[in-house]
């Protein structure tokens, strides 16, 4: 029987891929110590490792597609092989490598390719990451740069007069990435008498707990305990924030709109972010008291910008008994805050560091970066109490 030459072996695709990121890694961090771009030899280095894993990645795909067009069970088998490593004190790898996932045991085949979105929500899907229209990259590896220059204006000259040179200010902008994660014990005999347990726990609780942080970070007006690297636009604007009515009036939100506007951005791809109380309250407000009622807020839209709602911009301090609540409105262009993943999500299955208690720790690791790269395409209104 001739052979399959789509017929890949998994695990030999997985260590190449692997030893590539290795290496791309060591490159990275070489240049970071000595404070350098990568030199032609690296960079030609770095080049050829991109293209591999790009052609990796596709043969993974292949394999994945051919194992689950021959076994209907793939789910299931990831979940025997979870079990059987777990019972055997075995500890389970499952890598994520774009839309694909693969579980094995770390020592040595068994490897059950799956399709990632069978069993894994994307990040950016549940709250408003993937609405704004901010970029979020993946795989991505060495420096998050972009390259930053001041507008130029060009001169009138007379006929036959030279030309002055004019100069481009050229910089750039660098997101350091920070390793976003989360750790679930899970006791054995819960894992042997739920036959949804890795569903349950890979599909829904630890996914929602990354996207629910990555919303704080983008949309809070606070600065997140511990995240020194991600930070959102509207951090810094708590202080200068524009005074809003304790109901804010069209005028004035049209008038941020505007301030925004002034700064260049040409408004195509603006937004407001405020809380779904608030977009509520402004749905049963007119645009003004004078001719036909209109409310201000229509299909989730104001101002002719669309709507997008998450509590993460609400600031609240002091305790149960004694809570203040202050309510923001933010507007502005997400195109300038772009998020991106570097490397590929870790899950780790690993039945050794609770096993004194009987219990198996799953452990999800990412690291993500993000840069807001024009702070005057943000403005933060301050809602006045009622």
């Amino acid at each position: 029987m001739k052979k399959d030459k789509y017929n890949y072996n998994v695990r030999e695709l997985i260590n190449q891929y692997q030893t590539n990121c290795d290496r791309i890694k060591v490159i990275a961090e070489t240049c970071e110590k000595e404070q350098r771009e990568r030199n032609e030899a690296e960079n030609k280095e770095y080049v050829t490792l991109v293209r591999e894993n790009q052609m990796l990645q596709m043969k993974m795909q292949i394999a994945t597609a051919n194992h689950l067009r021959e076994n209907p069970n793939a789910t299931q088998d990831a979940v025997t092989l979870l079990r059987e490593n777990a019972a055997a004190g075995k500890k389970t790898e499952i890598i994520f490598v774009r839309d694909m996932m693969m579980v094995s045991d770390v020592a040595k085949g068994g490897v059950v390719p799956l399709n990632v979105q069978d069993i894994l929500q994307p990040l950016t899907e549940g709250f408003i990451l993937d609405k704004v229209g901010l970029p979020m990259p993946t795989g991505l590896a060495g420096d998050y740069v972009w390259p930053t220059y001041e507008m130029v204006e060009a001169t009138i000259a007379g006929e036959g007069v030279a030309l002055t040179d004019t100069k481009i200010p050229f910089n750039k902008l660098t997101a350091n990435p920070q390793r976003i994660g989360i750790a679930i014990p899970v006791t054995n005999q819960s894992l042997n008498q739920s036959d949804g347990i890795l569903e349950t726990i890979v599909k829904s609780i630890m996914p929602m707990a990354i996207r629910l942080l990555l919303n704080k970070i983008l949309f809070s007006v606070e600065k997140i305990k511990g995240a020194d690297n991600l930070v959102g636009p509207y951090v810094d604007k708590v202080d200068t924030a524009i005074a809003l009515s304790a109901v804010p009036t069209f005028k004035e939100l049209n008038g941020m709109k505007a301030k925004v506007l002034e700064t260049g951005v040409d408004g195509s791809h603006m937004c407001f972010v405020m809380t779904k109380s608030m977009e509520a309250i402004l749905e049963g407000e007119p645009i003004n008291s004078k001719g036909v009622y209109i409310p201000m807020i229509q299909n989730h839209t104001l101002c002719g910008l669309p709507v997008y709602t998450t509590n993460c911009i609400r600031q609240t301090s002091g305790d149960s008994e004694a809570k203040t609540v202050t309510e923001f409105i933010g507007v502005g262009d997400w195109r300038y805050q772009p998020m991106g993943l570097f490397g590929t999500l870790r899950f780790t299955v690993d039945p050794y560091s609770q096993a004194r208690k009987d219990s198996v720790d799953f452990v999800l690791n990412c690291d993500y970066a993000t840069k807001t790269l024009r702070p005057e395409a943000f403005l933060l209104g301050k809602v006045a109490a009622a």
